[in-house]
């Protein structure tokens, strides 16, 4: 019986442990869930209190004299949306919701004086929120004084767009079951790349139907992967990180809590299901003197590549029809040989091979994934013609867990146990102890099998220094120091299903040392800082290489100065329209005046910021690091892509320019400049 993994989803139960989690715990899993669906039939007006949103720091909001009365609107046509739900909500208080009208009417009376969240959902729909004036914008929230009535709150919400088609064999026939996925242009790290979207799975008749879209350019592919990993091997390469791998590389991961076993010393034993989430590929037949065929991944209109793919413009409820594939079947040959690590064949090793032409796209859809055996052999045994990267990696995990596996039908599922700390102030769990390995080589697959390749792992290269707190505050405890996380994440923003399971812990001497990684460019990450400490800077060799790339190459870098501050920096200010008047669409922007600081920072860079006035036209920044920065007030629905490096080009032609010391606040006040020029 052939096995196959052709994708992850994870169970993790955190439930029963809600109410010690929700103190902040050293170390956390977040369960979140994405979904898309209408408020249930029959659905009261007004919801009110409702437990799905109380948390263990919440109780039932007070009584006042306060109104909020609204509409949500369609953010084309400015119509009336039908049922939405609409959330309010008041730190420190379990949450409001009612249902609009068939106009989208919505109240809420009884109000104390605060400054509120207001959100809406409904099916078919991008969720919306008080003062986004694009989808998935920024939101402003909305404030009353005592008694104030406010009767002009609407709310915008924009249909999602679908992507319908077929997918056809070579004989115009149904191909049933096979993945169809959507990747999204947009900007990453200052790039223009492709990030992973939504998918479908096609039915009896080759149809699928791509939906809760947003506006914006995709491209559609049928990505075909073939996966070879037997149970003992995934087992195995799951207790040493591969799961990461097959995480990172376009398989999806979905967490909801089941069930949770807490303990004295507050651990929750949470089982883990791994089963399969995407298409398999399916069987392409053989040629007339019986050699092997496949199917291989194909874009629209018939590329074999996302470069050369026609892309799809899409606007807002827009259905686009007849994204159609037809699937030709290609040679199909193997590919087999060895790992070796530094102490001899190495198991248990992910590998994937990626095609070479795949640098636009975040997550690469991998081409075929295997792993090593308990002698360091592997096995890709139906790959097309064509040039690739061939990746290995092998990361530890931290903590314990237990596995045990089912298969019926071919389909197989994994348990997984695991343990997680969730008391504060609970020790960080250690580093692991097996290093991390890695490898990365180019190859050319041709008409024939390959044999007897040779793939040498090299160790990862870690980032280590110390930690300094500079201030007048009392210093952190050991504890509260060994709470910081410090990862290092690509500075281009991609990945390649090489993320670290485990992150760098700070010793109680104030020492500390990331996880392993592979060679390249990277952004040190920092997490979890104390109370009242901000970080400032990771400076190694004169640079801060939490805003600018390190380079690891042939070695790790060491000596790295981590340094936090108790006082943080503040950029504020108001924006006001050319008539004087205060500006509450306005949003700011603020970004370096090095261009060089505009890409290759991460997905997240410190560095560049964005956020929207509120009803008084003022805005805060806090906690950039010190430097020189343009700063500008600008319409928030024209800066849907606001991190491409042409748009901030233009912008820092009408930006004003501050410089801001260590601990410093600046106040800078704003005209907005209409239509981001």
């Amino acid at each position: 019986m052939t096995q196959r993994l052709t994708g992850i989803v994870v169970l993790l139960a955190l439930a029963t442990a809600a109410s010690q989690a929700a103190s902040q715990p050293s170390e956390q899993v977040t369960v979140t869930s994405t979904r898309q669906g209408g408020p249930p039939q029959g659905l009261p007006q007004i919801v009110g209190d409702f437990p799905g949103l109380q948390g263990a720091n919440t109780r039932p909001m007070e009584a006042g004299g306060g109104l909020i009365v609204g509409r949500v609107v369609d953010g084309v046509e400015a119509s009336g949306v039908s049922g939405a739900i609409v959330t309010l909500t008041l730190a420190g208080f379990t949450p409001l919701r009612v249902q609009a009208d068939s106009d989208g009417r919505f109240a809420f009376r009884g109000l104390p004086k605060g400054s509120f969240s207001i959100s809406t959902s409904r099916h078919g729909y991008v969720d919306g929120a008080a003062g986004r004036t694009r989808p998935g914008g920024p939101g402003r929230s909305v404030t009353l004084t005592d008694d104030q009535r406010m009767g002009d709150v609407d709310i915008p919400m924009w249909r999602f767009a679908a992507i319908t088609g077929i997918v056809l064999d070579e004989n115009n026939e149904p191909l049933v079951g096979v993945q169809v996925r959507v990747l999204r242009r947009d900007y990453v790290a200052g790039r223009r790349r492709l990030t992973m979207g939504a998918t479908d799975t096609t039915d009896d008749r080759g149809h699928y139907r791509v939906s809760a879209l947003q506006a914006g350019e995709y491209i559609v592919a049928v990505p075909i992967v073939q996966r070879q990993s037997p149970p003992d091997q995934l087992m195995a390469g799951l207790r040493d990180g591969a799961m990461a791998g097959v995480a990172g590389a376009g398989g999806n991961v979905t967490m909801m809590a089941v069930r949770v076993e807490a303990t004295a010393t507050a651990t929750a034993g949470a089982p883990i299901v791994i089963s399969s989430a995407d298409g398999a590929a399916p069987p392409a037949g053989t040629t007339d003197d019986g050699l092997p065929l496949t199917y291989q991944t194909t874009f629209h209109t018939g590329a074999v590549s996302a470069a050369r793919a026609t892309p799809i413009v899409l606007s807002h409820g827009e259905e686009r029809t007849g994204i159609d594939f037809t699937m030709v079947p290609v040679r199909a040959v193997s590919i087999s040989g060895t790992v070796t690590g530094p102490d001899g064949p190495a198991s248990n090793v992910q590998l994937q091979l990626v095609p070479a032409d795949a640098e636009d796209v975040i997550s690469p859809i991998e081409t075929a994934t295997t792993s090593s055996d308990s002698d360091g052999h592997f096995t890709f045994a139906m790959v097309p013609a064509g040039q690739y990267t061939l990746r290995g990696l092998r990361q530890a995990r931290g903590g314990g867990e237990n596995f045990s596996f089912t298969s019926s039908e071919g389909n197989t599922t994994m348990m997984v146990r695991t343990t997680v700390a969730i008391e504060r102030g609970a020790p960080a769990a250690p580093l692991p102890e097996a290093p991390t390995v890695w490898a990365e080589m180019p190859i050319g697959v041709g008409a024939r099998d390959l044999a007897d390749v040779g793939i040498s792992l090299r160790p990862g290269l870690t980032v280590s220094g110390s930690v300094v707190f500079n201030g007048s505050a009392a210093q952190p405890t050991p504890e509260q120091r060994a709470n910081l996380s410090i990862s290092l994440e690509p500075a281009d923003g991609r990945t390649a299903g090489l993320m670290a399971l485990v992150r760098g812990r700070v010793d109680a001497n104030g020492t500390f040392t990331t996880m392993g990684v592979p060679a390249g460019k990277y952004i040190l990450r920092v997490s979890g800082a104390p109370q009242g400490w901000t970080l400032r800077d990771a400076l190694h060799t004169g640079r801060d290489i939490t805003s600018t790339a390190i380079e690891l190459d042939g070695e790790g870098a060491t000596g790295v100065v981590l340094t936090f501050d108790d006082r943080a920096t503040e950029l504020n200010g108001t924006v006001r329209e050319s008539g004087g008047n205060a500006d509450a669409k306005a949003s700011v922007i603020v970004f370096p005046t090095d261009p060089q600081l505009w890409i290759d920072t991460g997905s997240q860079p410190r560095r560049l910021r964005q956020v929207r006035a509120g009803q008084d036209g003022r805005f805060t920044v806090g906690g950039l690091p010190t430097g020189d920065y343009y700063v500008i007030a600008v319409e928030d629905a024209a800066i849907a892509a606001w991190q491409a490096p042409e748009f901030l080009n233009e912008l820092a032609r009408a930006a004003a320019q501050v410089r801001i010391g260590d601990g410093e606040t600046r106040t800078q006040n704003l005209t907005t400049v209409k239509g981001g020029r």
